[in-house]
């Protein structure tokens, strides 16, 4: 009997299938990297939304710039002369000059006067959020210069896009001389305002085509908790207008800011507002700066004392420089009262150089552009 040899060939390595718990393990390390991107992805999302909003956020600046230039929009040359020139010391004080006070001028309404004889431009309804001026501070005749909420709103309404952002001003002296200087807060309106069946988003912001409720404001707080709210039509509900607050930077810590207790201008004024991260404050040399942070304060710093208790602070970037650092003499270059510092027209520098002020809004803006007008006169 021939014997014929088995030629076949064994299987090898390369040749056989995958085990079970192979392919366990390459599902197990697919889903984990499956998790990693779900994770990345909306983190991704949110970057560029916030990026594509600050694009957004500069172009409404730049038409509100643009609108605000424009004098047969708003002309700002019929402001009064003694507007941000508060008298030191009074205008009964004998010989007391005008000067300029370098703070952004942020009232109580359009009514307030701030030391000098001009009703203060700036929010004169906190029911609507309509901002004006009075170009006659006189009883017997008063002529009001008004851009409503419905002029501030972007894209406008009714002009087939959604308005999504609204804008609001600020106004001072520039530091370096007459002309006038603007600060442009953009807001994202409020995105949960509701909407009626058969009526348009323009509808609920301008109180169009008998929409049911009226007007609603596109940014809103509670006067009486001051939270941020969405306009619901309560009695307590009012614009959130721009806030200020006095603040103060000392030198040894440039990129601290201290938010002094017991002196606030404004309506509501908040430091909750001010100090939460992220938040842009715009301070009296013009520069808008970002809460990065709380730092830790140690009790062997020599301003522990003055950085504490009722004060907070709060880190911001980009810091301050040096010769904006008045630490506890920023007071004593306030346009109040009457001292020889304020008296002397040499001390104006320092006025303007030692920052004592931010503004800000409730709602983080999202964008704040300062921009110089033409010669008030």
């Amino acid at each position: 009997m021939k014997i014929v040899a088995n030629t076949a060939p064994h299987p090898t390595n390369a040749s056989r299938g995958f085990t079970l718990i192979e392919v366990l393990i390459a599902i197990l390390v697919l889903a984990i990297g499956m998790l990693g991107l779900g994770a990345i992805f909306p983190a991704v999302i949110i970057e560029q939304r916030d990026a594509f909003e600050v694009i957004e956020g500069a172009n409404v600046a730049s038409s509100a710039q643009g609108l605000i230039s424009n004098r047969e929009f708003i002309d700002f040359s019929l402001i009064g002369e003694d507007f941000n020139r508060p008298i030191t010391g009074g205008p009964s004080v004998p010989g007391a000059e005008p000067h300029y006070s370098y703070e952004w001028v942020v009232p109580q309404d359009g009514n307030s006067n701030y030391g000098w004889n001009t009703p203060v431009p700036g929010m004169s309804d906190f029911v609507t959020g309509d901002w004006s001026f009075d170009i006659h501070n006189v009883t017997t005749f008063r002529e009001i210069t008004q851009l409503p909420v419905s002029a501030r709103l972007f894209p406008q309404p009714y002009s087939g896009k959604k308005p999504k952002f609204v804008w609001d001003l600020a106004l001072r002296r520039s530091p370096t001389g007459d002309r006038l200087e603007a600060a442009i807060f953009v807001r994202r309106i409020d995105p949960r305002l509701r909407v009626p069946k058969d009526y348009s988003f323009s509808d609920v912001l301008t109180g169009g085509n008998g929409v049911p409720g009226g007007q609603k404001l596109p940014v809103a707080i509670d006067f009486q908790t001051g939270r941020v709210a969405a306009d619901d039509g309560g009695p307590t509900i009012v614009y959130a207008a721009i806030q200020t607050l006095q603040v103060e930077v000392h030198p040894e810590h440039l990129d601290w800011l201290i938010f002094k207790n017991g002196r606030a201008e404004g309506i509501d004024t908040s430091v909750g507002f001010a100090a939460k991260i992220g938040q842009k404050l715009l301070d009296n040399t013009g520069v808008v700066r970002t809460v990065v942070g709380v730092p830790t304060i140690s009790p062997d710093d020599s301003i522990h004392s003055e950085a504490t208790g009722q004060n907070r602070v709060v880190l911001v970037d980009p810091p301050f420089v040096f010769r904006n650092a008045g630490g506890t003499n920023t007071d004593q270059v306030r346009p109040t009262g009457r001292s020889s510092r304020l008296d002397d027209p040499e001390w104006d520098d320092e006025r303007a150089s030692w920052v004592r002020q931010v503004i800000f809004t409730p709602r983080t803006p999202v964008t704040i552009r300062v921009v110089t007008l033409e010669e008030s006169r």
